[in-house]
């Protein structure tokens, strides 16, 4: 295969985009974010292509994010540099959302933050039994972004503030749950769909013939115990309802809730909450490009992707250090205005 990161072609009438950087989980860079948005805009208007699909190259993921170690490399020294990567990944999340022909994902292995964003936004959603995916991003000091804030605050119920605030891994059948996906197709016949798509075949049919129930995923099975710690409650009255649920589930969750970034929890609260009253992807968008820029002049996403990625001590010490210490003029300041620099989306 080649060696560039993304390999860009066509045949059939099928734009084929495969990111191809497995030995790095297909980590978007901003080159490979431009290549797809040049194509992707190029074929919008090209009669004879009628649909795109994309694919992870290797096994092991489709896509397991951004490439936040170049973030964290050059987020203190090139400010504008990075934004303009935000601006531009985002415009490519919009693009998605929107496109004008069917957009087929398929989504094995591990899809997270920057690889939702390239995926869930499509048209044609496909998960197959290996499928993990997660917006991991309180974790690391960050948000849900890519548009995660308008897929989270669609979820049924509490789902969206369960999966954004703890950074859970969603199974096939949890993301077609929660409308991150779809379809299921079994593993055996994943590849088969997507040969016989870039044949040229009827989309809709294809993904039909080769469709399966997945096995039950944990977000049906939890969904109305989450909904009663969410259901329109404030972000202590939520926690507050965890902390009294007794549950091994409750119990689990709370704990990964206090050893997540506490500024940034509150503050995915806050964006979900607000997403809610959005009617598209741009403004949340919008939202989201308000906190990245506030987390580049802040400490806690430089110590979560160091404390994850680069020295990999898995022992971030964050400020605020709990969440009762974090106060609702920290979260506002993470999303204040940005005047000229704000994100425009066509």
């Amino acid at each position: 295969m080649s060696d560039k990161d993304v390999l860009i072609s066509s045949q059939n009438g099928v734009g084929h985009i495969v990111l191809n950087r497995p030995k790095a989980l297909n980590a978007l860079s901003h080159k490979m974010v431009l290549d797809m948005l040049e194509a992707m805009k190029a074929w919008q208007g090209d009669p004879d292509i009628h649909a795109v699909l994309i694919e992870g190259a290797g096994d092991r993921a489709f896509c397991a994010g951004g490439d936040i170690q170049a973030v964290y490399e050059n987020g203190r020294t090139d400010h504008d540099g990075v934004m303009q990567f935000w601006r531009d990944e985002y415009e490519l999340n919009a693009l998605i959302e929107n496109y004008n022909k069917p957009y087929v994902a398929m989504m094995h292995g591990f899809i997270m933050g920057g690889g939702v964003g390239v995926s869930a936004h499509g048209s044609h959603r496909i998960v197959t039994d290996n499928s993990i995916i997660s917006m991991p991003e309180t974790g690391i000091g960050f948000l849900p972004d890519v548009g995660g804030t308008y897929l989270l605050s669609r979820a049924p119920g509490g789902l969206g503030y369960f999966y954004g605030l703890t950074g859970g891994r969603m199974t096939a059948d949890d993301a077609i749950y929660c409308g991150f996906a779809d379809y299921y197709v079994p593993e055996d016949k994943f590849n088969a769909l997507k040969e016989a798509i870039l044949a040229g075949g009827d989309v809709d049919e294809l993904i039909k013939a080769h469709a399966a129930t997945p096995p039950e995923g944990d977000a049906r099975w939890h969904h109305t115990q989450i909904a009663d710690w969410f259901a329109d409650k404030s972000f202590d009255d939520a926690m507050a309802a965890i902390e009294a649920d007794e549950s091994e589930f409750a119990q689990k969750a709370l704990k990964v809730l206090k050893r997540q970034c506490p500024l940034s929890v509150k503050s995915t609260f806050r964006a979900i909450n607000d997403a809610k009253n959005m009617d598209s992807i741009e403004p949340c968008l919008g939202q989201e490009f308000r906190y990245a820029d506030a987390s580049l002049y802040e400490f806690n996403f430089y110590e979560g992707i160091r404390a994850a990625i680069i020295e990999k001590d898995r022992n971030p010490q964050w400020v605020p250090a709990t969440l009762d210490q974090v106060t609702e003029q920290m979260v506002d300041a993470m999303f204040k205005p940005l005047g000229d620099k704000e994100l425009k989306l066509k």
